[in-house]
């Protein structure tokens, strides 16, 4: 039922952006034949290193949390499977895969869903301080007059980043509220496996120091410069010429917020897109452009995604031999 709502909501999405651009499927094959293969190979590459990054962070989480020392390859792999899942299966809930896959390379289950939440935490607010910046900078260089509300969103990006950085300090205490709630909701068994596993998490997030979470943040500026380097690099290669490097940075960042939203349709086609078309459009790329370029985008990026991952996958069924 799931992937035909899945199907479903990419289809309507595809419909709706087809019909806001006034492009077609045609369109968009057109726009992947005419792509820069050396700008592909170059955003694959930088894919390749994003995964490398996040070990990196994710290996520095985990130590500081209390975990087993994992080699940087095994949590590469880990990522790259992480990443693909959270792309392939509907509603984000491959997003908790990565729990999974972490316990394959020696990783108790507490101290995987501390990496996830803490690294995904870092994610938005490391965005959100890129997208405030750049809407701040877009507004002090005026070169787009007709988006007067680019200095409110900047200012609220940032305060938005500011906050998430708060309650990623303040994480045990929110685990701690939120054992208290579910034991309420869950009384019998169930609510006492869940609040003692909730309490181990609670123990992880405690013990983890606040430098491994400053190093973390650090590693996260990596992480997201590979990111928008291939948003970047591939929007270039599908035909996004002449564009500033903030304007740029602008769209790719909105893309990425509607990556995010839980209701993306198969393969990650939704929001995503309109995200990119919206953002591009709103700095003076024409619609149909701007849709037959994102659209060409996404099927270059979910191949990346794909190939690594499955890369991914095999290294870790691999390892379990």
């Amino acid at each position: 039922m799931k992937v035909f709502l899945s199907l479903a909501v990419a289809l309507i999405a595809l419909a709706l952006l087809f019909g806001w651009g006034g492009v077609d499927a045609g369109d968009v094959l057109a726009t992947l034949a005419a792509a820069d293969l050396r700008l592909v190979a170059l955003a694959f590459l930088i894919q390749a290193l994003i995964y490398v990054v996040r070990a990196v962070r994710l290996r520095v989480l985990l130590l500081g949390a209390g975990g087993s020392e994992v080699s940087i390859p095994g949590l590469t792999a880990a990522s790259a499977a992480w990443i693909l899942d959270s792309h392939v299966l509907p509603a984000k809930v491959g997003e908790a895969s990565l729990v999974l896959h972490l316990s394959r390379v020696g990783v108790r289950a507490e101290h995987g869903l501390v990496g996830l939440v803490v690294s995904r935490l870092l994610d938005l607010a490391t965005l959100l301080l890129v997208l405030g910046a750049v809407c701040l900078a877009m507004a002090i260089a005026g070169d787009h007059p007709q988006l007067p509300w680019l200095q409110a969103l900047g200012l609220f990006a940032l305060a938005a980043s500011v906050t998430l950085g708060v309650v990623i300090l303040s994480g045990e205490h929110l685990v701690r509220v939120g054992r208290g709630a579910l034991l309420r909701v869950l009384p019998g068994s169930w609510g006492e496996r869940s609040g003692r596993f909730l309490l181990r998490v609670e123990d992880a997030l405690r013990t983890l120091p606040r430098r491994s979470v400053y190093c973390a943040a650090l590693l996260s500026l990596p992480v997201w410069a590979c990111v928008l380097g291939v948003y970047a690099a591939l929007g270039v290669g599908v035909g996004l010429e002449g564009l500033a490097a903030a304007d740029l940075l602008f769209g790719a960042s909105l893309a990425v917020l509607g990556g995010l939203v839980p209701i993306n349709g198969f393969l990650g086609f939704g929001m995503l897109d309109m995200g990119w078309a919206w953002g591009f459009a709103a700095v003076g790329i024409p619609e149909g452009e701007a849709v037959s370029t994102g659209l060409a985008f996404h099927a270059l990026y979910i191949v990346g995604v794909g190939i690594l991952g499955a890369i991914g996958h095999a290294q870790l069924v691999s390892s379990r031999r």
